[in-house]
């Protein structure tokens, strides 16, 4: 009510003639809340809702075009950049200059708690800054981590207000505050007071290239905002590849449009999985600021928002936070030190629920994994990828996870109990060395299509993992890109190189197989088919890929589950990395021994044979790191491996596989390098 008494009072105050670049705040009435779907037809900039109303950014063209459906449109503001403008110029808001100062003098003041990096750039070239608070902010530690982000909609500037004052809250009272210290402590706080510099510095809601960005992040994307495809804008990009480095558990992005707690889907009637648990933090946080709370589809439905993408894609638990944007200072302060509250509150129970770090059971190498909670089934969250720790965010009880990671055999842990406060710790979790484990590990985008808002319920990640008749219905012309991960790339190797599973709604399906090294390509295309296919990359010019496209033909006729329906992508195992025992060779004689295995600097690989003889020793990969010519007239023979490449350089720890030809035989031996 405050927000609309502050807008009826600019109305009256600012007057732009009509012109066609001139954009309106207006009132769109109608008589019942589902026309507010209906305006999606139109792609207008909606940015509030009620029962019988919605509030909408409009230019003259599209007004006309409301009115012209039989709509009544009121104009609350005339000139809504002019207000925006009023609103900046009186000084109460930070500068995109002022924002780096104050960034600047924090780390100056508190190194050990703090550190600035630049994350990105904007289209004109400013930079993107994050400031990482924590205890040891130098190094990773196996700690939950929490995103903050201001100022998407860069002539929103509350949400640079709230991130910048908890932030300098934390640094400030750490000494003399224990729960401020705790959470300094034991959490890893990214704080992003500036996503959009370029539309702060010009006072417009858009980016420099006139895209919303609160539209163009790829989960469920769909074109709106004038966004030309899926994580298409600079900005967007470096968020995108900040939350794939960084395993977030918990995130809040801060707008100005209304007064709520907006929490996911935006895209969808449905919930996902964790609602409930979604909606008591909701409740925590909303009764400490004062805050309504609200489903993003019941509010007014969005494609291609931040919050949708962060816990589609990773997991994080995500919120957009509206709040006023008041002209007076005191008001603006109010709002941060209410936000504040609300912000402890819950970025403490980042650290509950269930832990753990995945770990390589040979090596104990940290592993970039996959983990399910399948029963009852919640959100996928990852491992970090350099540490192998991972953080769900869950309410109490009792839970089945399932651990995947490419590479190795899925493990299942059983009757994991969730307390009320606090985190059950599994430790680490060991996982065996599997090369027949290769599937696609993680959703980069889908593309949004309408059937989605119907009865349509499947999720991009039912396409992961191995093929179990739970499938993503991609519908008719969607696409969506699957990551195989970022150490075991699909291989061209000779024949087929991976098999795209359809899952079995009763009707085969057409689609069409793209490869690239990169998430926004090129793609290249391997072919097209009907139903469970095996496709060769021979012919797109790579000799290896990351990331899959699977495209729908169009045709589909199956209503709810219409598109290709992706049940999931196995790749195979390259050539030479697949281990033979003696005893399946013709010869019963050893051919070859290793010794010792496991080894950390040299191996010593015994050869049985006469004659001539080829050694080559593969990676996990099936990638030839070093060939030995061997031509004896003796029937054994040893010789060490140093654990060096051909070319003189010392190989990472791992799996590798001793592959001996001679004139009759072929074997295959496993060994495992320690460091």
């Amino acid at each position: 009510m405050k927000f609309l008494i502050s807008l009826v009072i600019i109305a009256v105050c600012i007057h732009a003639a009509p012109t066609p670049d001139v954009v309106r705040l207006a009132k769109i009435q109608f008589s019942d809340h589902s026309a507010v779907y209906v305006l999606n037809e139109y792609r207008i900039t909606i940015i509030d809702a009620g029962d019988d109303f919605a509030k909408a950014l409009l230019n003259d063209i599209e007004i006309n075009t409301l009115k012209a459906a039989g709509y009544q449109v009121d104009i609350l503001i005339d000139d809504y950049k002019a207000y925006k403008d009023t609103l900046f110029q009186r000084g109460e808001y930070h500068t995109y200059d002022e924002v780096y100062t104050i960034l600047d003098s924090l780390v100056t003041d508190y190194p050990n708690m703090c550190r600035l990096d630049t994350i990105g750039l904007s289209v004109l070239g400013r930079p993107i800054w994050a400031m990482r608070v924590t205890d040891n902010p130098q190094i990773e530690e196996n700690e939950p981590e929490i995103r903050l982000a201001g100022n998407m909609h860069g002539d929103e500037h509350i949400g640079t207000e709230i991130t910048l004052y908890f932030l300098g809250y934390l640094l400030g009272n750490y000494a003399s505050n224990p729960s401020v210290q705790n959470l300094i402590d034991n959490r890893e706080i990214w704080i992003l007071p500036t996503l959009n510099p370029d539309g702060k510095i010009a006072n417009e809601r858009q980016n420099a290239n006139n895209v919303d960005l609160n539209r163009d992040y790829g989960y469920f994307w769909d074109g709106w905002g004038s966004s030309p495809g899926p994580c298409s804008q600079i900005e967007n990009k470096t968020m995108r590849e900040h939350l794939e480095q960084n395993n977030i558990s918990l995130e809040y992005n801060y707008h100005s449009a209304a007064e709520v707690v907006n929490y996911p889907w935006d895209y969808h009637q449905s919930d996902p999985p964790d609602s409930q648990y979604i909606i008591s933090l909701s409740y925590v946080y909303g009764d400490s600021a004062n805050l309504p709370i609200i489903n993003g589809w019941d509010w007014y439905q969005v494609t291609g928002s931040l919050q949708d993408y962060s816990i589609g894609i990773s997991g994080a638990l995500a919120w957009t936070i509206e709040t006023e944007e008041p002209f007076s200072s005191s008001a603006i302060d109010q709002i941060c030190y209410t936000n504040r509250d609300a912000l402890m509150d819950v970025c403490n129970r980042a650290g509950w629920g269930i832990e753990g770090v995945v770990k390589d059971s040979l090596t104990g190498t940290p592993l970039y994994a996959r983990i399910e909670v399948v029963n009852p089934e919640r959100i996928d969250v990852y491992t970090d990828p350099s540490l192998g720790d991972f953080h769900k965010m869950i309410a109490q009880g009792t839970y089945n996870l399932k651990i995947s990671a490419n590479g190795y055999a899925p493990k299942t842990v059983t009757n994991v109990n969730a307390p009320s406060t606090g985190s059950e710790s599994l430790g680490d979790i060991l996982m065996t060395p599997d090369t027949l484990y290769l599937y696609a590990f993680r959703i980069v985008i889908s593309r949004y299509a309408n059937h989605s808002e119907q009865s349509n319920k499947t999720q991009p990640r039912f396409a992961l993992g191995v093929e179990d008749n739970r499938f993503f219905s991609l519908g008719r012309n969607g696409y969506v890109v699957l990551d195989m991960g970022p150490h075991v790339p699909i291989v061209d190797i000779v024949g087929d190189d991976f098999t795209v599973f359809e899952g079995d709604d009763g009707t085969a399906e057409g689609y069409t197989a793209y490869v690239s090294d990169s998430w926004d390509g090129p793609w290249f295309s391997c072919g097209s088919a009907s139903g469970t296919a095996s496709f060769d990359m021979t012919g797109t010019g790579l000799s290896e890929a990351r990331y899959v496209r699977i495209v729908d033909d169009g045709s589909s006729t199956s209503e709810q589950y219409a598109g290709f329906d992706l049940d999931a992508i196995q790749f195979f195992t390259p050539i030479g990395i697949e281990e033979i025992s003696s005893a399946d060779v013709q010869c019963k004689m050893p051919f070859l021994a290793l010794s010792p295995n496991p080894f950390k600097r040299n191996i010593g690989i015994t050869i049985s044979a006469f004659g001539e003889s080829k050694l080559t020793i593969y990676n996990a990969l099936g990638h030839s790191v070093r060939t030995f010519f061997i031509n004896h007239g003796v029937v054994s023979t040893t010789l060490q491996w140093d654990a060096k490449s051909d070319a003189g350089h010392r190989v990472p720890a791992g799996v590798y596989f001793i592959h001996l030809t001679t004139a009759n035989t072929t074997e295959v031996k496993k060994a495992i390098l320690l460091r």
